[in-house]
């Protein structure tokens, strides 16, 4: 083995500087993190790191020293050896890269072999393969050294075969591929993917920034990051992880990490799984809205996607957050912009915590089962805000049709929910249990603030639903509390909203941003035989930005009516019954007769 030594004499001094540090372990030492509840779907995956994977130091002495530069490559050291300018490193250890030059280093060792490769001011372009391609080996920990630069980058075109496959990234491994460091880390690539490992690839740490005409992190078992600043740039997807053979396979973990990614296909795709707990993602898809079968959403699953920390933004060309099976929010601050939907899974989405904003959406929220048991929402949607579907198209509310699964269930959480279309809309049930849900509805007659199939109750909880006239309809059942829907003439957008009972005490009040002429509204404190007050335009003592209270005074106001409750329901039957007698002209389906309340509000 040829070995050009003057380089390395010449630049052995800045490599020890650049890359000396305390010892490291060079054991596995797996050491669980701590990533949260738990998750139904989640059994079967590590989402564990190793103490090695997450550590930076390295052991100086005994390393084998790597210098590319203009004129070829040097070695110093065992376990490598150089051919023209292709460095081969065969056998376990560490090595330590340095120079500016083109080539390109290839690592062919035992399948039981741990390396570690640590980029001390790298610049290495190559021109017809990856420029680190790992052939085989148990795992490589690709370190980037404290206060470093580092450059790795390809050509258009690889003229590299290996067996029936070429490979496609300018760093391309066969074997588990962890980054870590404190370092800097640039890959361009040119021909196709930015960082591809055909098992797991893990980051740790470091500043890495990828532009790739194709997928820019891909770890076909998965991707986990801990860690590090990501700056990431794609012509397909941002990040991941597409095993759909092997269980336990296929997912992207975050636990950790700044992470900024502008993709043109999707920001974050996994086949499996995607899980969040934790780190900083800022996500962008799509230059433009495509028709065609390209998918620009934000963050896919095939299976699964769980929420439960980090602070997520989102602005995608399709839907923000996208599962074909399920979604669960438990943590975390979410903000989202969709060109399609905000949050789409095709059967359950359940959100149990966190902040959760859509700020621009077709549909806000849709799943085939929608289960709202905590957290802090605000749903902006063009068409529905809440939307249940399993695809059948249900029925118009208290008319036959195909008979709908769908089911829309608010048990806690605080919502506030701008809709065009329907405000919450169910093609089977809607059960509101407990929560607050503020509902600022359609102004057009199409739509109504509540929507369902086969029956909407009410058992608990507090409902505000504000919208037009034309399809306006209130609950079918209630227990415990009543509910009322009444209509009334046109209020303003930003006139407040209040429902006051005998002792002048506030039980429900809402501002909306639209103007509104229908009112659902369910309290605790709506009794079967009390009387109620409703107000508009006053001051309510205690409200929130939303001008929700469920406590207080009102002062000012205009009355619209009173409300004499005789039952747990008032004006709602659940149909197109009923919908008759109101001035001006009866509505399709009459038969209950109406007339009008003081000041000119009806029920329906």
């Amino acid at each position: 083995m040829k070995k050009r030594i003057l380089p390395l004499l010449l630049t052995l001094s800045l490599l020890l500087s650049l890359c000396a540090c305390s010892g490291g372990s060079e054991g596995e030492g797996y050491e669980p993190t701590d990533v949260g509840s738990s998750f139904e779907n989640t059994g079967g995956y590590d989402f564990e790191f190793s103490s090695r994977d997450k550590q930076h130091d390295y052991i100086v002495a005994g390393a084998t020293i790597i210098v590319f530069s203009n004129s070829g490559a040097s070695v110093s050291g065992s376990g490598a050896s150089v051919s023209g300018n292709t460095v081969t490193v065969h056998a376990e250890g560490t090595y330590l890269l340095s120079g500016v030059g083109v080539g390109s280093v290839t690592v062919d060792a035992p399948d039981t072999a741990k390396i570690q490769l640590v980029l001390c001011g790298l610049s290495l372009t190559s021109n017809d393969r990856p420029a680190l391609y790992i052939r085989e080996a148990d795992k490589v920990f690709l370190t980037m050294a404290t206060g470093t630069e580092n450059l790795l980058a390809d050509g258009a075109v690889y003229t590299l075969t290996d067996g029936n496959s070429t490979p496609d990234g300018v760093i391309f491994s066969r074997a588990d591929l962890t980054v870590n460091g404190t370092g800097a880390l640039s890959v361009t690539a040119l021909a196709k993917h930015g960082v591809v490992s055909k098992d797991d690839l893990v980051i740790t740490g470091g500043h890495l920034t990828v532009s790739a005409p194709s997928a820019a992190l891909e770890g076909k078992d998965c991707v986990k990051i801990a860690g590090g600043t990501l700056s990431l740039m794609a012509g397909s997807d941002g990040i991941r992880s597409d095993n759909a053979e092997d269980s336990g396979r296929g997912f992207v973990y975050i636990e950790d990490g700044e992470i900024t990614v502008t993709a043109e296909n999707d920001a974050i795709q996994a086949e499996k799984l995607v899980r969040i707990t934790g780190g900083i993602l800022t996500l962008a898809t799509g230059s433009s809205y495509s028709s065609s079968t390209v998918s620009q959403k934000g963050i896919k699953c095939t299976g699964d996607l769980l929420i439960e920390g980090g602070l997520i933004t989102v602005t995608a060309t399709e839907d923000a957050l996208h599962a074909d099976n399920s979604i669960r929010i438990a943590g975390g601050t979410v903000t989202l912009s969709a060109g399609d939907d905000g949050v789409h899974a095709e059967n359950a989405l359940s959100i149990e915590g966190g902040e959760l904003s859509v700020l621009t959406s077709y549909e806000g929220l849709e799943a085939k089962d929608i289960v709202i048991s905590g957290g802090r929402l605000h749903i902006v949607a063009s068409d529905d805000g809440y939307n249940a579907t399993d695809g059948s198209g249900g029925g118009m509310p208290g008319v036959g049709g195909m008979e709908s699964a769908a089911t829309l269930s608010i048990t806690g959480g605080y919502a506030l929910v701008e809709a065009g279309g329907d405000g919450l809309d169910s093609n089977g049930t809607l059960t509101v249990t407990g929560g607050v849900t503020l509902v600022s509805g359609p102004t057009n007659g199409g739509n109504g603030a509540l929507d369902y199939g086969t029956g909407a109750s009410v058992s608990g909880g507090m409902v505000i639903a504000l919208g037009s006239v034309g399809m306006a309809t209130g609950f079918t059942a209630a227990k415990n509390q009543g509910a009322m829907l009444l209509s009334f003439s046109t209020q303003a957008a930003g006139t407040p909203i209040a429902l006051v009972n005998e002792n002048g005490k506030v039980l429900a009040s809402f501002t909306p941003k639209k103007s509104y002429s229908s009112a659902v509204i369910t309290a605790a404190g709506i009794t079967d035989s009390g009387t109620y007050t409703l107000l508009v335009g006053g001051t309510v003592s205690g409200a929130d930005e939303n001008g929700y209270a469920a406590n207080g005074t009102a002062e000012g106001g205009t009355i619209l009516g009173t409300v004499e409750m005789t039952s747990l329901l008032y004006g709602s039957n659940g149909g197109m019954d009923g919908m008759g007698g109101m001035p001006g002209g009866d509505r399709p389906g009459g038969g209950m007769g109406g007339g009008g309340r003081p000041g000119g509000m009806r029920p329906w």
